[in-house]
């Protein structure tokens, strides 16, 4: 099979190629006759592929015989032409109409393809990164999808600087907590599980920390099985295509750009709960952002183009001692001879992030700060500043994709992917200051090394079957090899200060040496039927094999079809409808069970009685992967320039996986008791999305417009099965007929007196369902308003109703310590009744709904935010002018992020997790929580974009 590849590749690389063209044109309004600046000028067969007009409307780029060129500008119809034969120096005259059409920019459909929009049977959100960058200042994947794509909910669990980030995709149906979507990058499967290894889950290093915002072209978001069927087992949660910039399409030469951007971070909204505030609010400091980033793109000839960057990026969080210093390089080569293509990318990212501890734990400073009125009961701040908690990185990243098409049309694309990231992480207290019990220091390192490979090799054909007619028929291969291994020790007890090695500790608290390997390897074929560009049928199937399923599992098939049919060739709506478009789909895929879930493992261990061996894991020889079929059906319209697109979608999640009590009787210790993975849980789920853009005004000269855009999704889903029990912890429940994760937990009925009539605590309730931890309604709105062709104001609000959150700050304050306002208050008017009396019983029965039963503080977490607001003015026509020629463009903007909030949320910060997002763990865990978590904060950054 190697040599066959390896044969292969030398044949690609010795063939004769034949050489594409350069054609030049002009970009004109079709009504007024003036230029277009600024408008994308694309190749639909190649959609990395791209340049865009200049001032004067004029561009250039490289064509190939048989290829599509599609330019697009907001606010017209899209232009389309292929060319059948190409000139040299050949020119072209594109003529816009006025008008909204859906998008003809290629978005991946399938594991297989990419394809048009209006070839698409699923809503796949496509998101034009580079652009939003360009003008804005994302600081992380989180600000550049949230509120952007429909039937979605992205942001950073902790507002700390590189935090986790939670994905809740559609109904989110499964009884998992591991629901990250898979992430490629340039092909490439990119690792972004968060690293944990010297401190807790909510603060976690996040892996996506290492992606470069300012490197992103483009990103596709595939949300449900239904578009995701072709990517398997593992795809459930959906799928993030993400692809960089790549070198230079047109004429043969070199472009520079360079950005700056400098901006502050503060604390969003104050504390204002607690009897003391200050110590709190006065804790937080203004952190600072100063990031460079410059890349050069080359066209060295028709064939061979070349694009490099480099980003620095230093940042410091609002919680002192908070840091993030990360340096990242990356690199692109794309050869083109005709038949033949090669692209390679690689990247390179060093980055070192500060984690001072501020959740969860008596180490931690916002408990010391908000527990009692008198802050820091538990350690001085002095010793708190002294803890080192950071993690150091290298992470390597790079693809090889190689095209070639054979006689008869045959298209063979070959493209492997690695992914490695080596991470050492230091938690350090130093000798001589006292935490605990513990004053004369302890240190704990780990080692840890992550690595991602896939290969994947895919051959299509297309056969047109007659002038109407076309069909597309690939298959493919995809080997997919996930490794981890993790080395730790954790020490204490050093002989003096200033002494900090391993090997001069007293005592070892513990060592860790585990690994970890999953593979997998699916076959996929696809079969995609198209009429007269306008109906398009496609039906795939896929089969997986993997180490993480039972040794009694051959193998896992995930079917999928979708039809899209375009209407817009009806002669009764010319005139009235621009384009509209109908689509239905259906498709499975899956999660993949827990590590180690189908072996069973034993223990061997000395004893006096000799060696033992003992039960220590029962794995299942039949556990399969979660598996989740979806059914989606809507429509995309366009009208009046306006843009509509409606989703309504069904997901029915079978074989959950639930872990079930073992029998001693059959040999099984009790300390084993309720983990034996089983499939027999069911859950169902359903939602609606709906995406509207409108072009609310434009002016006689073309120089001002007004856009509006508003995206509202409704989601919901129920138990069918969990194996005929409850599964709980704490306060998230999973039963049937409820919503997965449902709270539930008693709340207080009253106060309890002693015999004298006084007061001495609340009496709780049974447990009972109090809600669910996702909205049943959330979405983005926001304008985008155009003036004089230069200055532009882009705002963006999200919001979200339904959804509650298990306020575990709230409530270990009023339960614990002695800042609660409202139960301090309470127990102060207390003071000054008299036990027996009806103004005592009141205050009584009003301070019991603060104490200790959980559901007391189950809140709701409603809000409306401006996630962002961007003001950018274009300085390109003014720069050239100055520096004759020299540059190219200039853009100046000033982005503020989290600037305003209304919300009904009891805490600082609705949106929020302690669970830190996704968590590869068995069972079910906490979830929407926040014990003492860090609230998001509000960023302001100023940014300088030049272009050479």
């Amino acid at each position: 099979m190697y040599k066959f590849f390896t044969l292969l590749v030398i044949m690609m690389l010795s063939c004769f190629a034949l050489h594409a063209q350069s054609i030049e044109g002009t970009v004109q309004d079709k009504a007024s006759g003036t230029s277009v600046p600024g408008a994308s000028i694309l190749i639909k067969e190649r959609p990395g592929s791209g340049t865009m007009s200049d001032s004067e409307g004029k561009f250039s780029i490289v064509l190939r015989s048989g290829e599509t060129l599609v330019v697009k500008m907001i606010g017209y119809k899209s232009f389309q032409r292929q060319f059948t034969k190409v000139q040299d120096a050949q020119h072209v005259d594109v003529k816009l109409e006025a008008g909204v059409t859906l998008d003809e920019i290629m978005i991946t459909a399938s594991l297989a393809n990419s394809r048009s929009k209006k070839a698409i049977g699923t809503n796949v959100d496509h998101i034009d990164a580079a652009a939003i960058v360009a003008k804005s200042n994302p600081s992380s994947l989180a600000d550049l999808v949230n509120g952007r794509i429909s039937g979605a909910q992205v942001y950073n669990t902790n507002g700390k600087v590189g935090m986790p980030i939670r994905f809740d995709i559609r109904s989110a149906a499964t009884f998992s907590m591991e629901r990250d979507p898979l992430i490629f990058i340039d092909g490439v499967r990119y690792n972004n599980n968060n690293t944990a290894d010297v401190n807790s889950s909510q603060e976690a290093m996040s892996a996506l920390n290492d992606l470069p915002m300012n490197d992103i072209a483009s990103i596709d978001v595939i949300k449900g099985p239904a578009a995701a069927a072709s990517y398997g087992a593992e795809a459930a949660n959906g799928v993030v295509i993400i692809q960089t910039k790549r070198g230079l399409n047109g004429k043969k030469g070199i472009a520079i750009n360079a950005k700056y951007t400098g901006g502050f971070s503060e604390l969003a909204n104050k504390y204002d709960q607690y009897v003391n505030n200050d110590a709190l609010n006065d804790f937080f400091a203004r952190g600072v952002q100063n990031q460079f980033y410059a890349n050069l793109s080359a066209k060295l000839d028709q064939s061979n183009s070349l694009f490099f960057s480099a980003n620095s990026n230093r940042t410091s969080g609002t919680i002192p001692g908070n840091k993030d210093n990360r340096q990242t390089f990356r690199a692109g080569y794309d050869l083109t001879k005709d038949r033949f293509k090669l692209a390679f990318t690689a990247g390179y990212v060093k980055g070192k992030l500060n984690i001072p501890q501020s959740a969860s734990g008596r180490d931690d400073a916002i408990w010391n700060l908000m527990r009692d009125r008198t802050p820091w009961p538990f350690l001085t701040e002095e010793a708190w500043k002294s803890i080192e908690k950071s993690y150091t990185n290298d992470r390597i990243t790079g693809s090889l994709k190689l095209n070639y098409t054979f006689p008869f049309e045959i298209k063979m694309e070959s493209l492997v992917g690695l992914d490695l990231n080596y991470i050492d992480g230091l938690n350090y207290l130093p000798y001589g200051y006292l935490v605990g019990t513990n004053k004369t220091g302890t240190k704990q390192i780990s080692d840890r090394r992550n690595q991602n490979l896939n290969w994947d090799v895919k051959l299509s054909r297309n056969f047109v079957l007659n002038s109407k007619w076309q069909l597309n028929l690939a298959l493919l291969s995809q080997l997919t090899e996930a490794k981890e291994r993790v080395n730790g020790i954790s020490v204490r007890n050093f002989a003096v200060p200033g002494i900090s090695n391993i090997s001069s500790a007293a005592e070892i608290l513990g060592t860790t040496d585990t690994k970890f390997e999953k593979r997998t390897h699916g076959i996929y074929g696809e079969a995609f039927l198209s009429y007269n560009d306008q109906l398009f049928i496609n039906a795939g199937l896929r089969r997986d094999v993997s180490n993480m399923i039972g040794r009694n599992v051959a193998s896992i098939w995930y079917p999928t079809v979708s039809v899209a049919y375009n209407v817009k060739a009806f002669g009764f709506l010319e005139g009235k409808i621009d384009e509209w478009k109908l689509r239905a789909a259906y498709g499975e895929s899956g999660r993949l069970p827990y590590p180690n879930d189908a072996q069973t493992a034993y223990l061997v261990e000395n004893s006096s009685f000799g060696t033992l061996v003992r039960p220590l894991r029962k794995g299942n020889p039949d556990i399969k992967p979660e598996r989740t079929g979806e059914f989606e059906i809507g429509t995309d319209i366009s009208f009046f320039k306006q843009r509509l697109s409606f989703t309504y979608y069904q997901q029915h999640t079978r074989d959950a996986i639930v872990y079930t009590t073992l029998l001693p009787s059959l040999g099984w210790p009790s300390s084993l008791s309720g983990d034996y993975p089983e499939n027999v849980g069911e859950i169902k789920g359903k939602g609606i999305e709906v995406t509207y853009n409108s072009r609310v005004f434009t002016s006689s000269n073309q120089k001002h417009s007004l856009d509006l855009f508003v995206i509202f999704n409704h989601q919901s889903n129920k138990v069918i099965n969990s194996g005929g029990r409850d599964i709980i912890n704490t306060v998230n429940l999973i039963r049937e007929g409820l919503p997965a994760f449902a709270f539930y937990t008693g709340v207080s009925e009253g106060a309890i007196f002693n015999s004298g009539g006084v007061y001495t605590g609340a009496k709780e309730s049974g447990p009972q369902v109090l809600g669910k931890p996702f909205p049943t309604y959330h979405g983005s709105f926001g304008f985008n308003l155009q003036l004089i062709n230069n200055l532009n104001l882009q705002s963006l609000f999200t919001y979200s109703q339904g959804a509650k959150v298990y306020n575990i700050s709230n409530r270990n304050v009023a339960s614990q310590g002695t800042n609660f306002k409202a139960s301090e208050d309470l127990k102060a008017q207390l003071a000054t009744q008299t036990p027996g009396t009806a103004d005592y019983i009141s205050t009584a029965n009003e301070l019991s709904k603060y104490a200790g039963p959980r559901g007391n503080f189950i809140e709701k977490a409603d809000f409306i935010r401006l996630s962002n607001l961007t003001l950018s003015y274009d300085l390109g026509a003014w720069a050239k002018k100055q520096s004759n020629g020299v540059l190219k463009n200039c853009v100046a903007s000033i982005t503020g992020n989290n600037l305003w909030l209304t919300t009904n949320y009891g805490g600082i910060e609705p949106q929020i997790d302690s669970q830190g997002g996704s968590k590869r763990s068995r069972g079910i865990s906490y979830l929407s929580s926040d014990w003492t978590a860090v609230p998001a904060p509000r960023t302001y950054a100023l940014s300088l974009n030049i272009g050479f």
